[in-house]
């Protein structure tokens, strides 16, 4: 089996967005240790009664926007490692082909993959249907 990709594509059952979702622990982790969402969550953990509502308020707003901010650095850091050039590196993928060259790949693909259905290893290619010694035949008489 060959595969080929198109450049441009990505190399992942699913994207970088859904995976930001999947990876929903690592967003939280994330937007917990920034700056912003500590300082105020110290803030309201050592403040007065009276101001607490207002800072819980601020708090869930930043953390908000904080939260969307980490969802979009972890969607992109999983777009960047299941990109299609690390799958060609790993052999995931054998080629990859500038959308302008699609077309000819692919009928070239298809003919490279006849003439191997057409002509098994160890037959003789010269007669229809081809006779592979071994009492296998390849091919249909025209």
């Amino acid at each position: 089996m060959e595969t080929a990709a198109v450049e441009g594509a990505f190399a992942s059952v699913i994207g970088g967005t859904p995976a930001a979702t999947v990876f929903a622990r690592e967003v939280r982790t994330r937007t917990a240790a920034d700056p912003r969402v500590r300082k105020l969550s110290e803030l309201l953990n050592t403040t007065d009664d009276p101001h607490a509502a207002i800072i819980r308020a601020h708090l869930t707003e930043i953390s908000a926007a904080v939260r969307s901010q980490k969802l979009g650095e972890v969607a992109q850091e999983f777009d960047q490692i299941h990109s299609i050039h690390r799958a060609l590196a790993v052999g995931s993928v054998d080629r990859i082909i500038p959308a302008s060259e699609l077309r000819p790949y692919l009928i070239d693909a298809i003919g490279r993959g006849l003439a191997r259905d057409l002509n098994p290893v160890g037959c003789q290619k010269s007669a229809w249907p081809v006779s592979c010694g071994d009492g296998r035949v390849s091919g249909r008489a025209s």
